[in-house]
């Protein structure tokens, strides 16, 4: 028995990056097919999101990009044999055990978008993926313009989240390459910010990459867009569809613990909710000071939008 991690898929079968940093294909055992999973399993984060966990049942556990596994080889072929616990997933694009996304949005051409920024964020903390954020397109803004982005982008960077500013005609922002060592990264963000051509700067040809499960087998031109995972920079980089619908995955009482900066607060009211309308709310009481006020508004309008 040895150890990979899956870095794609097709029709079934599944190619393993291994330990000792070879690639081969391999096939699922029919145990997968039949597995027994507790409410508490990994397997289970985003399963019946909209109704209560059974304990137990019994289903069918798939493998995903990005899963650590064991295989074994019978008569002369490769076998997975077993799929190891998943620190996440998500569902758009279908992945596992990502630990950062970088987040690209525009300064400009479409203006930026602090609501979608704030949206992408929480559901990334929900997930426990770190956001790194790229703002491409700062070589369209006014000087003016550009001193405003950086004053607000600097209450992210004191959250934690690392801020990189792209202008388009120069390349990659120095010290992203190095983010990416030992990481497992997917690139995501606004619609029109330039993933594209970020992607292809960073990684000159990437899109290009042909060397995929389909062509491994023979079977012709593969045209369907899938999940790969390819090494670069020490890491793993994810060429994904990207995220095809973003909505929320969390419940309401789960929102709040995606606002970093709220648990900073200490509110003394265990069940609150930080709604405006909260006396004695010691992180409505932050807003306009500790707080921003857009994330926060931005906070009040996703609550509202969930129904549960």
């Amino acid at each position: 028995m040895a150890n990979g991690r899956v870095i794609s898929l097709d029709s079934g079968v599944y190619k393993v990056l291994t330990e000792e940093g070879n690639e081969i294909l391999l096939k699922a055992r029919g145990k997968l097919r039949n597995m027994t999973i507790t409410k508490d399993s990994s397997f289970n984060k985003n399963l019946n999101k909209h109704s209560n966990k059974k304990d137990i049942y019994q289903g069918k556990l798939s493998p995903k990009v990005g899963d650590e596994v064991s295989f074994l080889i019978k008569d002369d072929t490769y076998y997975l044999d077993t799929i190891f616990p998943r620190k996440n997933e998500l569902i758009r694009p279908d992945i596992a055990n990502v630990d950062q996304i970088l987040l690209i949005f525009s300064a400009k051409r479409p203006d930026m978008s602090y609501f979608l920024l704030d949206l992408f964020i929480s559901n990334l903390e929900y997930n426990q993926i770190k956001p790194i954020i790229i703002i491409s397109k700062v070589d369209l803004c006014t000087d003016d313009e550009l001193i405003t982005l950086k004053e607000n982008m600097r209450y992210y960077e004191q959250l934690g989240y690392p801020v990189f500013f792209n202008n388009s005609k120069i390349g990659v922002p120095e010290g992203v390459k190095d983010l990416l060592k030992d990481r497992i990264t997917v690139l995501s963000g606004q619609t029109g910010a330039g993933k594209s051509t970020f992607i292809n700067a960073l990684i000159p040809g990437f899109k290009l990459e042909t060397n995929d499960i389909s062509e491994a087998l023979n079977r012709g031109k593969h045209t369907t867009r899938r999940i790969h995972l390819y090494q670069y920079f020490g890491g793993l980089i994810g060429d994904t569809p990207g995220f095809s619908k973003l909505e929320l995955v969390c419940k309401k009482d789960d929102l709040k613990k995606t606002f970093v900066e709220f648990n900073k607060c200490h509110c003394r009211f265990r069940d609150c909710n930080h709604l405006d309308n909260s006396l004695g709310c010691a992180v409505k009481e932050e807003v306009g000071h500790n707080i921003k006020q857009s994330r926060y508004e931005n906070y009040l309008k996703m609550y509202e939008s969930l129904d549960r």
